[in-house]
């Protein structure tokens, strides 16, 4: 299976939520027992932000193949979340460890000019 390819700007201080669906068919896939992991690195591959749903950041609606990532504005802010151009990969494990990433592209954060 390859990974859908999909470009996230998040601009510092502010509410970043998105929501992909893993859809097979244009079904979408029961991801009941499953468990989730985003993580943004830079070119050398520093871990910028992880996203899981071990940390709360990223929450399953299992029956509508749904993953629901969000990070609140002081998890964006300046200080937490540099401004770069980032890539970033979603991976989804199921409940016999087998790993499927269904989501890859770049994570683009910039400053706010709002201070």
């Amino acid at each position: 299976m390859n990974p859908g390819r999909y470009n996230i700007s998040v601009v510092q201080g502010t509410t970043f939520q998105l929501s992909p669906s893993w859809l097979i068919d244009n079904l979408p896939v029961d991801l009941t027992g499953y468990t989730a992991d985003m993580q943004v690195r830079d070119v050398s591959n520093n871990l910028i932000v992880e996203l899981s749903t071990a940390n709360g950041k990223i929450v399953i609606v299992p029956a509508l193949g749904q993953i629901n990532l969000a990070l609140t504005p002081t998890q964006t802010a300046a200080g937490t979340l540099p401004a770069g151009n980032y890539n970033y990969a979603l991976n989804l494990t199921d409940s016999a460890s087998n790993v499927y990433q269904i989501l890859q592209g770049a994570f683009i954060v910039t400053a706010s000019v709002v201070q």
